[in-house]
């Protein structure tokens, strides 16, 4: 209970800082109303917020006595909806992963989340525990229906910490690939041919105006086999450095100032 009631005040915070604006039912034109009643048939306790800017509505609700809230455009199509879902109400092998994976985390919360017809999908929030003194940083890790892992992202960390971090494991990188120099051969990999799961993750976080420098299968003692991608954009003066393996989940990402 107390996981859904901060997901809820992170709802309502995120309404207030993008613009949009709790409204009368009675302003909300009927078709629009009638679109959202088809398909959520069942809702109760339905309130409406209004983005003027970017022409569409959330509409807040309780669907069976769960928290739930849809995206809609002012022609009434449904853009995604989001369903509150309890750590218990997850399925098995999502739960055995976590564990397995991501033991040193914290469930925070879980959304179903579903877009158009057919991109379904889970969204779980994990938080990494940073001290009593520093806000926690939180990881959000997505599955299929089915508990199959599609991508995480990391948290954001302070700037100096990160970039601290990230020349830590740049040294050892380089330090196990001076190591194996001979002994393994990298392979160039085209972007078509890469998993799922690392064609989304470069979708969802760079543009078309983004392109991959470099795309190459490594491999080392220590980590196996794993993807390396550079994402640069033309003009920019630094490079995005990625590190997945290869079920495409991914293990580091830093900045190359150039």
């Amino acid at each position: 209970m107390k996981n859904l009631l901060i997901l809820f005040v992170l709802f309502f915070f995120a309404i207030s800082v993008t613009g949009q604006t709790l409204i009368d039912t009675k302003k909300v034109p009927a078709h629009v109303q009638k679109a959202f009643s088809r398909k959520n048939s069942r809702a109760k306790e339905v309130k409406w917020f209004e983005d003027k800017d970017n022409r569409q509505y959330t509409v807040k609700f309780k669907e069976n006595g769960i928290n739930c809230w849809v995206l809609t455009d002012y022609d009434g199509i449904i853009l995604e909806k989001h369903t509150v879902v309890v750590y218990k109400g997850l399925p098995e092998r999502i739960k055995i992963e976590l564990k397995e994976n991501y033991k040193n985390l914290k469930f925070a919360s879980a959304e179903m989340i579903v877009k158009g017809r057919k991109d379904k999908y889970y969204s779980i929030v994990m938080n990494e525990s940073q001290g009593r003194k520093k806000k926690p940083l939180v990881w959000e890790i997505q599955y299929t229906t089915q508990g199959k892992f599609l991508t995480v992202y990391e948290p954001i960390v302070d700037i100096e910490e990160a970039e601290l971090e990230n020349d830590k494991y740049d040294d050892i990188m380089e330090a196990e690939a001076a190591d194996l120099k001979g002994k393994v051969r990298d392979e160039k990999v085209d972007k078509k041919d890469l998993p799922t799961a690392i064609t989304k993750y470069l979708k969802d976080n760079y543009d078309n105006e983004y392109r991959a420098k470099e795309i190459i299968l490594k491999s080392n003692s220590k980590y196996g086999q794993y993807y390396y991608i550079v994402m640069k954009k033309q003009g920019e003066k630094k490079e995005f450095i990625h590190y997945f393996d290869t079920y495409g989940k991914l293990l580091k990402k830093t900045v190359k100032e150039l």
